[in-house]
């Protein structure tokens, strides 16, 4: 670039000015709408090169890693404390999921003992997706691969019943389970 003016400093200001236009609500709410954009077509994409089961395959390693990965990033962002109890798991899943897209699921959680809570999902994105592209039948849930990885990287180990696999709404059930963390991760 010799004897040329670099015009990035002067574009990233007019960008700025642009930008601002945006209310940060309306920022965040964009941003999450095109990474969910680029999730679906992601998954899509694998889906048509290798096939269902390869996709899902990648797609619970992938949900489960980037959730140990926001965690951590999160975590370290609000100075969270140290999880060392389910009602502060359970708070820190809710910081969570009002961070990276709480419009995406409509659900309730329970707690049923000291060590365990069930969350039962009314509404899912996800599934709304897979029926919208007609993979339903196919589909298996990435969401709770991704909580596992939350709670993997605040060193709680758990046990999630039903197992991960197939969407249970797609199979006409009830979109329900049960975590429990294990003894010794989490005090009373």
């Amino acid at each position: 670039m010799t004897g040329q003016q670099d015009l990035q400093p002067q574009l990233r200001r007019a960008a700025n000015h642009v930008l601002q236009r945006l209310l940060p609500s309306q920022r965040e709410s964009l941003l999450i709408k095109c990474w969910m954009s680029h999730d679906a077509r992601w998954f899509m994409a694998v889906a048509r090169e290798y096939g269902m089961q390869v996709t899902n395959r990648l797609n619970q390693v992938a949900a489960h890693e980037i959730g140990k990965v926001e965690a951590q990033r999160i975590g370290r962002a609000l100075q969270l404390l140290p999880v060392t109890t389910l009602d502060e798991y359970l708070l820190a899943q809710e910081v969570f999921i009002s961070l990276l897209g709480p419009d995406l699921l409509d659900y309730a959680v329970t707690k049923v003992r000291d060590n365990a809570y069930r969350t039962h999902v009314r509404r899912c994105f996800a599934y709304e997706n897979a029926i919208h592209v007609g993979i339903a039948d196919h589909f298996e849930c990435g969401i709770f691969a991704r909580v596992t990885g939350w709670l993997d990287a605040l060193g709680l180990a758990c046990e999630i019943s039903p197992a991960l696999g197939k969407c249970l709404k797609a199979q006409g059930q009830e979109c329900t389970h049960t975590i429990t963390l294990r003894e010794g991760t989490v005090t009373a």
